[in-house]
């Protein structure tokens, strides 16, 4: 059969597009499968749709494309067919009503389901005749105002059934439609196993996601725990992925907690089973929850998981204390005492990991798209056979697993076209660098790196000294240099084993930049981009693991650059690098810990050095002690910098040495997971005031008079290339 999905907008981020996705896709197998979206925002999806549905556009409101039909007049009217109170009412308008209808009255659909109900009123006039008309609710019943129920219940009559995520929805949407013959059910989101191996429970990370973070999600009462948590395992950290408007807020939330070296913001993100797998544990804090697909995937990676018991959906999906523990909704207490059971007890982690697993299995999309099919039956359903045309001879079109081991080898396995490999004897892994910046996806790093020469210095120690004439080895001004072995072929070519795999090893000599991944096929020389299916990243974790004896430091990140998802590796390679730890705030101090790392064995004491614009005949000194054998402790003094200030906004880049006579290298963080680190991790902010060589009665009397007090702002930050900056400003 045909079945139809009417959609507000398949190019977004939530949980309504995956659910609407993974039944799609699990449907696609047996039937003909569309998804109308009625709204494009933007180029490509986020998330990659099967091959097999059929994508339609109604809409185009993409800012400064070539088909924007954002100033049609038809545009600007109001819509006649959306719900007024429907909280997205002013992005319809009369021309989305026109091309609904217009598709629908020319569809030949067995089946039509409206993925939200107010898109009922819409769809409903003008569904084929025979179809079967189906509407579902994505959402917590008391997520909608009264208003809106009490306008969209009457209009759901054209509906043959109503399906909700939960039973208690279903419920409460029985009670409210007139017609007592409308059917209502409750069936839940499918979620696909994952291809990636399951979590090993041992990383030291709790992880968190949402379609978007809002208030509703709480995380200032997860931020609380979290910070409980910390006080009793320090070496653990949270992961919270998700875009949204309370995004800076959250971050905010958590500098005032003293949590900014143990919470990482890690933005969008949509292909979260590569990231559930990174943790230990998973936790959501929302306030209402419809169903919970989050949860739901984080299980079937092995996670147990912490969960408010709101309404609905985390109560149908969780057994308390058997797959994880719900708590109330909102305590802080309940929810730092749940996370700590886990945190402290690895045993507890992987037993309840394992029921989380096994309870997951029950929502597999193919069961799911099964009941579906049941209800399509009951509901009289026409069951044509539907040809379509061969699909003719295509290109070589190489799909491909990634796993970025342990040891810092990357492995590539290809999982489509079947044994790929062994049909192609002589099939090549191709590893291409790209001119730096043509792949950037969000959260990449920028080209370049920490690493380079430099100058002398000394003074009084653990004070600013002024200005430094040091000079040492060839830059140019702004004080940059590779710091990389010698320059490498733009290419690399290593041979698929028969089982389709090909390992990139460590020290592959892949000099810094991106390089693209291919399949060259023997003889020929012809080459396909490899497609990333999912790309495993765990054993980046532990790069700086792997750098304890004196060697070069080799880092390689695999990732799937949007928006066609090709494979692609992020290298840097250093002589000597900085790698950044801890950074403690005390009023205008700012301590700064970390690890010098390669070829050379640090002698001496460590000395951080200030470049203003990374000029170094430019520069500020602070001393500093070790820590062990490479490690290091510096304590920088805001005021010093502030006193040296010539332009309202300024930037000093942060360089590391060892020896007067020693090359200092660049401060910076490299040796994780994260590509692009300003996106991810933020630092506090230090305040001075502008006027503070005044006299505090001065001070006062512009207080008095409200007048503005002048504030410098210095905070450290992480510039495009991930090296450490402290970065001046007024406010």
């Amino acid at each position: 059969m045909k079945i139809s999905f009417l959609i507000h907008s398949i190019y977004g981020i939530g949980g309504t597009i995956r659910g609407t996705l993974n039944l799609a896709e699990a449907l696609a197998g047996r039937h003909e499968v569309e998804i109308v979206s009625v709204l494009r925002h933007h180029d490509n999806p986020p998330y990659a749709i099967d091959p097999a549905i059929t994508l339609v556009d109604l809409v185009d409101v993409r800012a400064g494309a070539p088909g924007n039909e954002s100033d049609d007049p038809a545009h600007r009217e109001p819509s006649e067919l959306i719900p007024r109170r429907e909280p997205r009412y002013g992005q319809y308008s009369r021309l989305t009503d026109d091309r609904i209808r217009a598709h629908y009255e020319a569809s030949d659909a067995d089946v039509v389901i409206a993925t939200r109900p107010a898109l009922v009123p819409a769809v409903g006039p003008y569904a084929p005749q025979n179809a079967v008309l189906i509407g579902q609710e994505h959402k917590s019943l008391r997520q909608h105002t009264a208003e809106l129920v009490t306008e969209l219940a009457p209009r759901l009559d054209v509906l043959d059934a109503l399906v909700t995520l939960t039973a208690a929805d279903a419920d409460g949407w029985r009670e409210r439609l007139p017609d007592p013959d409308t059917r209502v059910l409750h069936i839940p989101h499918g979620v696909p196993a994952p291809t990636a191996a399951p979590a090993g429970l041992t990383e030291r990370t709790v992880v968190a996601a949402a379609g978007r973070i809002t208030r509703e999600k709480q995380y200032d009462a997860l931020l609380h725990a979290f910070a409980r948590v910390v006080a009793v395992h320090p070496d653990w950290r949270l992961r919270l992925y998700g875009p949204g408007p309370d995004r800076e807020r959250v971050r905010r939330v958590a500098h005032r907690l003293g949590l900014h070296n143990r919470v990482e913001l890690m933005g969008s993100c949509t292909a979260m089973e590569t990231e559930w797998v990174k943790g230990s544990v998973a936790v959501n804090t929302s306030r209402h929850e419809p169903f919970g697909i989050g949860l739901v995937e984080a299980m079937r990676c092995g996670l147990p998981v912490v969960a408010t018991d709101c309404d609905h959906g985390p109560r149908e999906i969780v057994t308390d204390g058997e797959q994880g523990f719900l708590v109330p909704v909102g305590d802080s207490t309940a929810v730092a005492a749940a996370l700590l059971r886990l945190v402290g007890d690895e045993e507890l982690r992987r037993r309840l990991g394992a029921a989380a697993t096994e309870r997951a299995a029950a929502f597999d999309p193919a069961l799911i798209a099964g009941r579906y099919e049941e209800l399509f039956t009951a509901l009289g359903a026409r069951q044509r056979h539907r040809t379509r045309p061969a699909p003719g001879v295509r290109p070589f079109a190489p799909v491909a697993d990634c796993v970025a081991e342990a040891d810092g080898s990357v492995t590539v396995r290809i999982v489509a076209p079947a044994a790929a490999a062994m049909k192609h004897p002589g099939l090549r892994l191709i590893c291409a660098r790209v001119d730096q910046g043509t792949a950037q996806p969000s959260g990449a790093a920028a080209p370049g790196g920490p690493g380079g020469p430099g100058g002398s210095g000394g003074g009084k120690k653990g004070r600013g000294e002024g200005r430094k004439n040091a000079r040492g080895g060839s830059r140019s001004r702004n004080g940059s240099a590779t710091g990389q072995p010698p320059a490498a072929s733009a290419e690399r070519s290593i041979l698929f084993a028969p089982d389709g795999t090909a390992v990139v090893p460590a020290d592959a000599q892949l000099a810094d930049g991106h390089w693209v991944c291919y399949a060259e096929g023997p003889g020929t020389g012809g080459r396909a981009v490899l497609t990333a299916r999912t790309v495993d990243q765990r054993g980046a974790l532990a790069a700086a693991d792997r750098f304890a004896r004196d060697a070069a430091v080799h880092h390689l990140v695999p990732f799937r650059e949007p928006p066609a998802h090709r494979l692609v590796l992020r290298s840097w390679a250093r002589r000597q690098h900085v790698e950044a730890g801890d950074l403690t705030i005390d009023e205008h101090r700012l301590t700064l810990t970390g690890r010098i790392l390669g070829t050379v064995e640090p002698a001496g004491e460590p000395t951080l050095i200030l470049r203003r614009g990374g000029d170094p005949d430019d520069e500020i000194v602070f001393h500093g002690t070790r820590e062990g054998t490479r490690g290091f402790s510096v304590v920088l003094d805001c005021e010093t910098v502030a006193d040296r200030r010539e332009q309202e906004d300024e930037s000093w880049e942060l360089w590391l040495r060892y020896h007067p006579d020693q090359r200092p290298a660049a401060v910076g963080r490299l040796l994780d997971d994260v590509l692009r680190k300003s996106d991810v991790i933020g630092y506090p902010e230090v305040l001075l005031h502008e006027q503070r060589p005044l006299l505090l009665a001065r001070r006062v009397i512009r207080k008095i008079r409200g007048q503005d007090q002048r504030l410098i702002v210095l905070r450290l930050a992480f510039d495009p290339a991930n090296r450490l900056v402290l970065e001046l400003r007024n406010r």
